[in-house]
């Protein structure tokens, strides 16, 4: 795809895309701001996973642990400009307000966080324009490498799902997704496996390759299992009606005609923008190294602990 003919898939796209083609065709170029930008862009790619780091990961873990780490440091290039200062600010609000820089440590885990606000977090307007969205524009309009733009967009395109636990396969844990009903074959990256019946919180990332060894999901974020308070205190994990009751309601709020539609829209953007994040928040009960425990359920403020 030549530079001259993309023009990305929604107003602020076209707009960073715009400025770079401005500067591209720019003659004088300021060897202090050329100098300041490399020393830079060689700042951001100091954090990028070593390929020796990689290795220690599964390989469908591991490609998208390197492609978040590619696209952050794009992000990061990129929410300089003033065209993505609200959503930058919004991004910056949400940390400020969600993960506290001293103790208590927050329940928002750092891969939770940083994929909402790179591609669930989004700029109004039917284009739906994330932070992700616009990156990745831009990788297509630099002719940036394709394999890696899939690997991008992949990312782009998940959210998290609420899904049951239905057993082991070896070493892969059988989801099935509330609502939709589709079962997916996953590696829990964290490591926890997990028990029949339990209802977990996450974001699966599919694998790109179909139809070969990695042919199987990663659930990417540590899982959130859901549960509610017993008669004794105790955390009861078995949560299944609960949910499906708590979408009977909220669906129809979404306004799509489509019920997986609307439950897609929900789980990705929420009845409000800090709407799951204020969910994680309130409704953290304990954790374990591989898992965290959420307490409630979103609409029903007294079932949560805090």
């Amino acid at each position: 795809m030549k530079r001259e003919a993309f023009v990305g898939r929604g107003p602020l796209a076209r707009k960073v895309i715009a400025s770079a083609r401005r500067h591209l065709q720019s003659k004088i170029t300021s060897l202090a701001e050329w100098r300041d930008a490399k020393i830079r862009a060689e700042d951001f790619q100091k954090t990028i996973i070593s390929s020796n780091d990689l290795a220690k990961y599964d390989p469908l873990h591991g490609l998208y642990i390197y492609g978040q780490n590619q696209l952050s440091v794009l992000i990061e290039q990129l929410s300089d400009l003033p065209m993505l200062d609200k959503l930058a600010d919004a991004y910056a609000k949400a940390h400020e307000e969600y993960i506290p820089s001293g103790p208590p440590m927050s329940p928002l885990t750092t891969s939770y966080f940083t994929c909402w606000g790179s591609f669930d977090l989004c700029h109004g307007g039917a284009k739906k324009e994330s932070l992700g969205t616009v990156a990745i524009d831009f990788c297509r309009f630099m002719n940036m490498d394709e394999g890696l733009i899939a690997v991008f967009e992949k990312m782009q395109e998940s959210r998290m799902g609420i899904y049951k636990h239905e057993g082991m396969s070896d070493n892969y844990v059988i989801l099935r997704e509330l609502v939709t009903d589709k079962k997916i074959k996953v590696l829990s990256a964290s490591g926890y496996q997990g028990l029949p019946g339990e209802i977990w919180y996450t974001r699966i990332l599919p694998s790109p390759f179909e139809g070969t060894s990695l042919d199987y999901s990663i659930v990417f974020t540590t899982p959130y299992v859901l549960g509610k308070n017993g008669s004794r205190n105790e955390f009861i994990p078995f949560v299944e009606m609960d949910w499906l009751e708590f979408f009977e309601r909220n669906l129809k709020k979404i306004g799509a005609d489509d019920l997986e539609l609307a439950y897609e829209d929900l789980m990705k953007y929420g009845l409000s923008r800090n709407y799951w994040n204020e969910f994680v928040f309130l409704a953290y009960r304990n954790h374990r190294h591989d898992m965290i425990f959420l307490e409630g359920i979103p609409d029903i403020p007294s079932s949560m602990p805090h």
